[in-house]
């Protein structure tokens, strides 16, 4: 049951929004609801909930921006996010991982499967209050969305612990997820089975992701399919001849975003690093665990 935690819910069918406040209410959480995308944006931002149950599908300002408006803010990025959506295929479940979603149920959803969800995600972001130290952590999974979701946790952690700049830590998790898609499509070639292993590390003076695949490796230096600095389109009409999707920008947009881009002999590893002011870092680790202190005393 719930400890009397705050839930917003963003539905703009106030019918089941409603029914949506009753069953949290059920479970023990304090729950209230909002029913269009900027109000939701508004009171999340004035007065933080435990955590907020958003549908995609809003008048205005859908759930996605709503996702992206708040994740990638250092005052409301700790807030949980449950996306909550008619939508089930695969690209608008990425999408919504990618903005920083924390988890996704699909309508029609089994009332205790959400609510298991939702306490995973307070417990979840209890312990990132909780635990506010430097960290290694190191990841390997096989699905996509799972290893996203896990990103979204080092997007809040480094908002958190780091004295980067909101537009600093979205151009690391962008190139971050660039540089995972990679090795999912062309490293691993989404072959089932196959793992992408992702370490990351902060230190007072910098942090270091390292992302691995399985795959045979490429010379990163010979990629015609890829944009790069001197000639950024040529590739195109490349892609296009080998049936590719568009894109091919990763690599030389995430060398613009972090401070090193290295691969390694293999070509099946990549390694980003971004380098900060330490003392910085120290003073501001210093300042919240003292707030956190005072918290606990309250």
């Amino acid at each position: 049951m719930g400890r009397n935690e705050r839930i917003l819910v963003v539905e703009d069918d106030e019918d089941l929004c409603a029914l949506l406040c009753r069953f949290l209410a059920s479970e023990g959480y304090a729950a209230d609801g909002v029913h269009d995308g900027k109000a939701a944006v508004s009171r999340v931002k004035a007065d933080p909930p435990d955590a907020v149950v958003l549908d995609v599908m809003l008048p205005g300002m859908n759930g996605f921006e709503v996702c992206q408006e708040l994740k990638f803010h250092r005052d409301t990025t700790l807030v949980p996010i449950l996306m909550l959506t008619a939508l089930s295929d695969h690209e608008s479940r990425q999408k919504g991982l990618w903005v920083g979603a924390n988890a996704y149920v699909t309508k029609p959803y089994d009332p205790t499967d959400l609510a298991g969800k939702i306490r995973r995600l307070l417990d979840h972001r209890r312990e990132l209050l909780e635990h506010k130290v430097h960290s290694r952590v190191e990841l390997c999974m096989e699905s996509d969305s799972l290893l996203r979701q896990q990103l979204n946790d080092l997007l809040s952690e480094l908002l958190l612990h780091t004295p980067l700049s909101e537009d600093e830590v979205c151009r690391i998790r962008y190139a971050v997820l660039e540089m995972t898609e990679n090795a999912i499509e062309w490293g691993n070639r989404r072959q089932k089975g196959l793992t992408v292993r992702l370490a990351y590390e902060l230190t007072d003076a910098f942090v270091k992701v390292v992302i691995t695949d399985q795959g045979s490796g490429f010379d990163p230096r010979r990629l015609p399919h890829a944009a790069n600095d001197d000639d950024p389109v040529t590739h195109l009409s490349i892609r296009e001849k080998l049936g590719l999707r568009e894109g091919g920008f990763g690599i030389m947009i995430s060398r613009g975003m972090v401070d090193e881009v290295v691969y390694n002999g293999a070509g099946n590893q990549v390694t980003l690093i971004k380098r900060f002011d330490g003392q910085r870092l120290k003073d501001d680790v210093g300042r919240m665990k003292g707030s956190a202190g005072g918290e606990a005393r309250d």
